[in-house]
């Protein structure tokens, strides 16, 4: 079973879009399922509120929680930013939107049509976390010196 498939376990068990993606890479990314289906029951319908796609947000949840090793990960300039704009620009460019109430618009409101949603954002989180996940922590003195080397 592929991790797609597992999160689409977890939607039929009733678990909302962003906990079924995360809960199926749970394991994948160090948590146990109960503490992956709490820490994301609130991003389920858009943040709860038909904004950024709760699936979306499981798979950066998972992929944030597998690729991060320091304390400087979460800067602007860390490469964690760069694997979520290009995480978020396969999304548009599969579903053309990344807003909930957008895409439940472009389906007419059939919650249905989130499985493809869930299964595509846990697979390729998937498919993220594999390629990321021994990357080097984030050191922002070790990007200067680096930078300044490439000026010279």
């Amino acid at each position: 079973m592929n991790y797609g498939e597992k999160a689409l376990e977890y939607r039929k068990k009733g678990y909302n879009c962003a906990q079924s993606v995360l809960c199926a890479l749970a394991e994948r990314v160090g948590l146990d399922v109960e503490d992956a289906r709490n820490m994301s029951a609130g991003f389920g319908g858009g943040l709860r509120a038909g904004e950024a796609c709760g699936t979306y947000c499981g798979a950066v949840l998972a992929i944030s929680r597998a690729v991060c090793k320091g304390e400087e990960d979460g800067k602007p300039e860390a490469p964690l930013a760069e694997v979520i704009a290009q995480f978020a620009q396969e999304f548009k460019e599969k579903f053309e939107v990344i807003r909930c109430s957008d895409l439940m618009e472009a389906n007419g409101g059939v919650k249905e049509t989130c499985q493809q949603y869930i299964a595509w954002c846990a697979d390729r989180a998937a498919e993220y976390i594999a390629e990321h996940e021994n990357d080097e922590p984030y050191d922002s003195s070790k990007a200067q010196e680096e930078q300044e080397e490439k000026a010279e």
